[in-house]
């Protein structure tokens, strides 16, 4: 820059300056001119090779170091790569031993994330990650990774998800406790700008070899272990085969259910069962239902199969049993006396603490016990038919009615049935809808029916949709109905006003 400002004040000297220079005017003048033609050349040649040699730098800045290529930019924990690397060698050298792959997640991170702003939670996702390690870092069965002048125990995969590597060789389910004691002791809230942040971290253990040999099949297993125990379909972090039946629909969709309670989207319906004899309404059934914020309206069919696969049908259980005895609290209170029935599953019957706990709702609410009606399938009876038979005799010296649902659709022998402290049985709909058309399905529905009154037991047929079906059950001895042609299913708080209306017709 400076030979631009030197040659305008060479041109502007005095005529003195240059008078000795007359005799080489001729030549001198244009060897100037070049020369200055020549600098300015180089002057702009220089400014354009210092912008590209500018951008080479910038350029070179965004290439990742071997640092950045091998540790999170957020913790600076060993990212996925790093752990890949290290795991690739380990089994290289010695595949024969047995490890365990744990992964760790901070759940709800998300909304951590909107409430504090990133560079909070960034914060906050940095000093999780190092109470994590220092659970891990310390252990000797854990594989190290280098990280800085430290060690490191966890890689950070991206996101809230994290790894470690256990040694299984001395202690087979080592990974298993580590993986309890993060759960129970890392998430202590945290304080961020004088805010107590609480969070929690879910789990999943897959072990080499059982599980794979393959870094990438066992990340699937344990991911797959941890969405089982995130959702809290299972006790263990450890993955089961079992749990590669789910997808991942069906799993968000369990976990929606296990919130349905908190966030009111279940509901009740409820279908009245008449004396065929009489008409009076001496039961209802009560029915679940689930608003799902998403799929709409679905029905027992739609989610009770799977939610008892998963282990997740007690607590529904609990809490129908909980709406029914209070309704039945308030029919009393205005006047009604009926029973309502409430479907049990074949897993709540393993519960030992299902009588005490029911005893403890019908004594709260005043309750007579006959007034709670409980159904049970055949099917529900078959898994483990002496723990069964033992809650239901406690049920019944509790006091509630026991009905057998879908009579004679079971494998269960009549000398079984006959050991039931059962009072009721419910002819399935399939026996009922074409009775008064079909000589087989008369006599079918008939030998049902002397099957249970040979048992002394009260018959309710179901799926009851025209009077001449009704008319034949009557004349067949079926003491009770329920069906489309008395009502169909409602919302169980219109109950008490569908009664008095029935009422009101049939004194009419």
């Amino acid at each position: 820059m400076k030979f631009v400002w030197l040659l305008p004040a060479f041109f502007a000297a005095p005529a003195w300056a240059l008078s000795g220079l007359t005799a080489y005017a001729d030549w001198l003048l244009p060897l100037l001119l070049l020369i200055s033609l020549l600098l300015l050349f180089l002057l702009l040649r220089s400014q354009r090779h210092n912008r590209s040699l500018q951008a080479y730098i910038k350029t070179v800045q965004q290439l990742p170091d071997p640092f950045r290529m091998l540790h999170d930019e957020i913790t600076g924990y060993p990212n996925k790569l790093a752990f890949e690397q290290q795991i690739k060698l380990l089994l290289q050298r010695d595949p024969s031993q047995h490890y365990s792959l744990l992964l760790l997640k901070i759940k709800d991170f998300e909304h951590i994330n909107k409430a504090l702003g990133r560079s909070n939670a960034n914060l906050l996702l940095t000093q999780i990650a190092a109470r994590i390690n220092q659970q891990l870092v310390n252990d000797p069965d854990v594989l190290k990774l280098e990280w800085q002048s430290q060690h490191a125990a966890v890689a950070h995969l991206g996101g809230v998800d994290f790894a470690a590597w256990v040694h299984a060789g001395r202690k087979q389910h080592q990974a298993e406790y580590l993986a309890q004691r993060i759960e129970q002791q890392v998430p202590e809230p945290l304080l961020i700008h004088g805010c107590a942040i609480e969070y929690r971290i879910a789990s999943g253990v897959a072990h080499y070899p059982q599980h794979g040999t393959l870094l990438n099949g066992l990340m699937d297993k344990a991911y797959q272990a941890l969405q089982f125990h995130l959702y809290r379909f299972s006790d263990t972090q450890v993955f089961n085969p079992q749990m590669q039946s789910y997808t991942d629909d069906k799993l968000l969709m369990m976990s929606q259910l296990s919130d349905a309670i908190v966030q009111h989207q279940l509901q009740l319906d409820v279908q009245p069962q008449l004396d065929l004899h009489s008409s009076q309404v001496v039961a209802a059934e009560v029915l679940l239902r689930w608003q799902h914020p998403d799929k709409g309206l679905l029905l027992p069919k739609d989610f009770l199969p799977m939610a008892e696969e998963m282990g997740m049908i007690y607590p529904l259980t609990q809490w129908v049993l909980a709406q029914a005895v209070t309704t039945l609290q308030q029919l009393r209170q205005q006047g009604f006396e009926i029973a309502l029935a409430v479907n049990l599953a074949s897993s709540d019957l393993m519960q030992m603490e299902l009588v005490e706990q029911l005893q403890q709702m019908l004594e709260d609410a005043d309750v007579p016990p006959e007034q709670l009606i409980l159904e049970i399938k055949e099917q529900a009876l078959l898994s483990d038919p002496e723990k069964a038979l033992l809650v239901l005799q406690r049920l019944h010296q509790l006091g509630v009615a026991l009905a057998l649902d879908d009579f004679g659709t079971g494998l269960s022998s009549l000398g079984y049935i006959r050991q039931l402290p059962v009072q009721q049985v419910k002819v399935d709909c399939s026996f009922i809808a074409g009775l008064h058309r079909s000589d087989t399905q008369a006599a079918v529905t008939g030998a049902i029916l002397d099957v249970a009154k040979n048992l002394q037991l009260i018959v309710v047929a179901e799926g009851i949709e025209e009077q001449a079906v009704a008319d034949r059950l009557v004349k067949m001895g079926c003491q009770r109905g329920q069906g489309f042609l008395y009502s169909r299913p409602f919302a169980l708080h219109g109950l008490p006003s569908w009664l008095k209306q029935w009422f009101h017709q049939k004194k009419q």
